[in-house]
């Protein structure tokens, strides 16, 4: 990281509230972790309000019976950031009876319910059974009855799925969702997991370039950004590095549940831990921040993810146009 690089408070958060699971996914062993440390829902009050987007996963978030105080202290310390969730769907009686309190503290929450194929295919990258009839129930749920505006399907390509990729993106629609995606990572601290793709490369493309097309044929300048970025999955398929440097450590960060911070959830390195700071910019700007930040600089960790991608994508908003309009203005196919 160059000296001259001035570093401002972050925009972009996961925080992972638990490693409890319900789930046993075959690209993820967070389920097989047991008694791991939870900070109490007091240290989110620490949280950034510099925050404009965050994410509450896990583990399953709904696993915790103080959800809801939880994202009280979130919405207090980060009023503005958009706060989303991530779910497996799978406690749909907890969720019928949680998630209206959610709604109370925050009106604008928003849903990402996890879908790693249609059917059988998700119970069997998910391994619970019932496992769609589950999801679909809980998706229902949070668009008729809660009227969440911001309920998304959130899909990880793995070896196992890949063939579904193009009609998991067709169920989002029907189901008047929105459509959200990942290639299954490998991650020491997160994921815990050695994920390697082994797929028909040809018949993936074309999965690949179907979704990228149909997006960028959207109306909606939300749906190109997100062209882009499964353009940027694309690549990391096709063994290229990843279109945009991360400023994961910068703009972007990850607490785990036991309260340290990391660059990302790919990035093992220990920027501090939220306990032991009475103030997070006594932690953001600490000498252990800062050596975590160099060591994670550049492209070293070749990841691409919404959460680092994201405002990698707002920091290079001409490179980014330039593709959406080389892809929209004619339609046509470019990955370079």
């Amino acid at each position: 990281m160059a000296k001259n690089i001035k570093i401002k408070m972050p925009v972009d958060a996961v925080v992972a509230v638990t490693y409890r699971c319900n789930s046993r996914c075959v690209m993820c062993n967070i389920w097989q972790i047991k008694d791991f440390p939870e900070i109490s829902p007091d240290e989110y009050l620490k949280l950034p309000k510099s925050l404009k987007d965050l994410n509450i996963s896990g583990g399953e978030p709904f696993l915790r019976t103080d959800l809801v105080e939880i994202i009280k202290n979130v919405k207090k310390a980060c009023p503005k950031a958009k706060i989303n969730i991530s779910t497996n769907g799978f406690l749909v009686d907890t969720i019928k009876t949680v998630l209206p309190k959610i709604k109370k503290v925050d009106p604008n929450i928003s849903i990402s319910v996890s879908i790693d194929g249609i059917g059988q295919m998700h119970e069997k990258v998910r391994r619970v059974p019932q496992a769609w009839n589950k999801v679909l129930e809980t998706v229902r749920f949070c668009r008729d009855e809660m009227e969440i505006k911001h309920i998304k399907f959130a899909f990880t390509l793995n070896s196992l799925n890949y063939k579904q990729l193009r009609m998991a993106y067709e169920w989002s629609y029907r189901l008047g969702i929105e459509f959200t995606m990942a290639v299954a990572h490998s991650s020491d601290i997160y994921f815990g997991q050695e994920n390697k793709l082994t797929a028909d490369r040809d018949f993936l493309e074309l999965e690949f370039k179907h979704v990228i097309n149909d997006l960028v044929k959207s109306i909606k300048p939300k749906n190109w950004a997100r062209a882009y970025f499964v353009n940027g999955l694309l690549r990391l398929v096709q063994g290229k590095k990843r279109p945009l440097e991360s400023f994961a450590g910068q703009d972007f960060f990850y607490l785990d549940p036991k309260g340290d911070l990391y660059p990302s959830v790919i990035d093992n390195v220990i920027m501090g831990n939220i306990q032991n700071c009475e103030d997070f910019k006594q932690l953001w700007f600490s000498d252990e921040a800062e050596k975590a930040r160099l060591d994670v600089q550049g492209f070293a960790n070749d990841y691409w993810m919404v959460c680092t991608a994201r405002t990698a994508i707002k920091r290079n908003p001409l490179k980014v146009a330039n593709w959406i309009f080389k892809n929209k203005i004619p339609l046509k196919w470019f990955s370079k």
